[in-house]
């Protein structure tokens, strides 16, 4: 049967948990009296929170397109969550060679982004069956 991955509210937990994470990831950087935590850690953070919220229109939109056919039915591919992961630890790799803390800020952004993307992922297969169920009944 062509069932949901999850359903709307495990995806709204799991999307609220992920923020609480980011949440607890900018109060351990503000305990920590660094260089690196301060600049790096926060000014990633504070970049990638209205990214995600921008995001959540994509999802929507990818949602809405897997429901109406124009794209294909399924998952869309994780290449560009692992893209986005390997870039993220490649950069923090060249902040420690290199100690330049725009490099670490740029790979802890694109750490956050791969694991928005990998919630996107999950979150458009959702909608687009609930959408799709929605369609169906409204038709009969």
């Amino acid at each position: 049967m062509n069932r949901p991955v999850a359903t709307l509210p495990h995806l709204i937990v799991a999307r609220l948990l992920w923020y609480v994470g980011v949440g607890a990831l900018a109060v351990m950087a503000l305990a920590s009296q660094t260089q690196f935590s301060v600049a790096a850690v926060l000014s990633a953070i504070a970049i990638y929170i209205p990214l995600s919220m921008l995001g959540l229109p994509l999802i929507a939109w990818l949602g809405l397109g897997r429901a109406n056919g124009t794209a294909p039915k399924g998952l869309a591919p994780a290449w560009p969550c692992w893209l986005a992961a390997v870039a993220g630890m490649a950069l923090l790799a060249g902040y420690h060679l290199s100690a330049q803390l725009e490099l670490a800020e740029c790979g802890i952004l694109l750490l956050l982004v791969a694991v928005d993307l990998a919630l996107v992922r999950r979150e458009s297969v959702c909608l687009a069956g609930h959408v799709a169920t929605a369609r169906r009944r409204w038709r009969r």
